[in-house]
């Protein structure tokens, strides 16, 4: 690639590895991001170019598309605080990613646009047979599935290359403090997928030609396939929570999660490599760190 790979909300969790995987590979990255953000760590570093704007201003956008060979686009506004404002939310999600193409197509028609969506677009599966794939209809439950119905929309007439990825709930290997209640049913089916391996999902995604035109699924895969309260009784148990004080969502307001079908995307990708099972032995390592230290 002759310029450097864009990687909106870069300043992010998720950013942050993808900008060290594409490090590791000898790209030049150019991170877009919100000025309000915390760079430390990427702003100085080699092969790493910091760019302070808004997502929202095609001037901005535009800035920051100049001489790119391709874009990764995450920057998005999530739920909860995606659920406050409509209006705010489609500013971002919906129009930024209009302004993200139109800088393209006049910039950057070559550039391969990766775009970073959700499997919270096919809405309540849990009356059906699983895996969900990637010919389902999709039904917004909230205005954030809303949003990335209607962004896809646009990726897919955009002209330039792209790729569409629908990510499950993504796994952050530290310890978190449990929600009030929980986003799915007890019973619900529940598939997550390791952060890493969305950062190498997304990584092939741009670098595998065959992979151009694709919407697909990035998911765990078989050995992250549970329910919500076995889920929730492997975190509990691992500091020591009894399952009794878990709160989870009613039967008649299921959440959006079940298990997919991530047959094409693990055979084009190849970035199934942390188990549920090596998760929670990241977790069990990090408790038993905190006591060490607490000793």
């Amino acid at each position: 690639m002759s310029g450097p790979i864009l990687i909106t909300g870069g300043a992010g969790s998720v950013g942050r590895s993808l900008v060290a995987r594409c490090r590791a590979d000898g790209h030049a990255v150019r991170i877009f991001d919100l000025p309000i953000c915390d760079f430390t760590g990427l702003e100085g570093e080699p092969g790493i170019e910091v760019v302070r704007g808004d997502i929202t201003q095609l001037d901005s956008v535009s800035q920051a598309v100049q001489g790119v060979s391709a874009v990764m686009h995450l920057a998005a506004i999530l739920p909860p605080a995606s659920e406050r404002s409509r209006e705010r939310t489609w500013s971002i999600n919906v129009d930024g990613t209009t302004n993200m193409i139109r800088a393209m197509e006049t910039q950057a028609r070559e550039a391969v646009l990766v775009f970073s969506s959700s499997v919270s677009t096919y809405g309540d599966t849990t009356a059906e047979v699983p895996p969900v794939r990637v010919s389902h209809a999709q039904t917004a439950l909230d205005i954030y599935a809303e949003s990335k119905i209607a962004s896809e929309q646009l990726v897919r007439t955009a002209q330039v290359p792209t790729v569409v990825l629908r990510i499950a709930g993504i796994a952050v290997p530290v310890l978190q403090e449990p929600p009030p209640v929980w986003p799915f049913m007890a019973e619900q089916r529940l598939e997550m997928v390791h952060r890493e391996d969305v950062v190498t999902a997304l990584y092939q995604a741009l670098v595998t030609p065959a992979a151009r035109g694709k919407t697909l699924n990035i998911a765990g895969g078989p050995t992250w396939q549970t329910h919500g309260r076995q889920y929730v009784a492997d975190h509990y148990e691992l500091i020591g929570v009894p399952l009794d004080l878990a709160v989870f969502r009613g039967v008649d307001e299921p959440g959006w999660v079940d298990w997919y079908d991530s047959t094409e995307s693990q055979h084009l990708l190849a970035y199934q490599h942390h188990s549920y099972s090596h998760y929670l032995d990241t977790l069990r390592a990090e408790v038993e760190r905190m006591l060490a230290d607490d000793c």
